[in-house]
Order: C-alpha cells, then structure tokens, then sequence
C-alpha cells in the first residue's frame, strides 16, 4: 500500500511558505512600529536633536515651561546680526544675550547684546566666517535657553526648541 502523507507535513513546505511569510509579518510590525509615535517623540524641551548640520536644544531655565513653539532665525546682515522668531507667540520682550564660542582654544568666545527691533531683535556684531561657532541665546531674564552650532560659511541657522 502507497501512502501519501499531507503536504503541511513536509518541513520543505514550511521552508518555502512560512519563512518569507514571517519576515513579512515581522516587517510590518516593525513598520508600525517606527511611524507611531511614541512619548518620547511628544516632549521636546529639553532634549537635543539633529536638524541637519545644526545641533539644536531648547532648555528651560527658572522653572520656565513654555518656550517658543517655531523657535528662531538668527542671521547675519552686513555688520549686523538679527534674531527673528518664527511664529508670533515667541515671548518677546527685553533684550537677548548672543554668546558665541568657539570651538577650538584660538577663536576665543564672544558676546553680543540684541535689542528689540521691529521684526525680533538686532545687535551690532560681525562673525569669522571660515570658524565654527557653539551658540547660546538667552533672554535677559533667562527664562529659556537656546543652543545651536554655527557652521562655517552660513548666513543664516535656525533655533529650534
């Protein structure tokens, strides 16, 4: 008598349908997995991220908890350097301390005040620009913080909470 035994029986059944039949299962539940958002996504102040080139971060500082939700521009404009906000809920108000530092010993740091203006704030100052620069903006009451990186050769970077 010639018995045949079912096809789920043979394990080379199980090789060709079941593998590629779970690395698609696993890989949707990954895809799933890297859209949907998760708690760590939703707080940002504090944190620092990657926004392109730039290394930016948004602290608060004396118990502030709001800072700006589109953040700034800081630009060069001749022998001027301008900080415009993104939205118009920045808090404004009062002036902004520019302190630039340098990332090597031979740049040395500097510091530039920023008065209000009529689109953000403005300061007389001018940047090397062949140096890199590390970026700290600060309101004069130091409710929040912003870091940023300058890179050589930009006009422009975006602060970002």
């Amino acid at each position: 008598m010639n018995r045949t035994s079912s096809i789920w029986r043979e394990p080379m059944v199980w090789m060709l349908v079941g593998l590629p039949l779970a690395s698609v299962v696993i890989g949707f539940a990954l895809l799933f997995a890297a859209v949907r958002p998760g708690p760590e996504d939703m707080e940002t102040v504090g944190k620092t991220t990657h926004v392109g080139k730039m290394l930016v971060s948004a602290e608060p500082q004396g118990g502030a908890t709001e800072v700006a939700t589109q953040g700034l521009v800081l630009r060069i404009k001749g022998d001027m350097i301008e900080a415009l906000p993104m939205d118009g809920e920045f808090p404004r108000g009062g002036k902004l301390t520019l302190t630039l530092t340098s990332p090597d010993a031979a740049g040395g740091s500097r510091t530039y005040q920023l008065a209000p203006s009529e689109l953000g704030w403005r300061g007389v100052g001018s940047l090397d620009g062949d140096r890199g620069w590390v970026v700290q903006l600060a309101p004069d009451n130091a409710a929040w913080l912003l870091h940023g990186r300058w890179m050589p050769q930009a006009r422009s970077i975006r602060l970002n909470p």
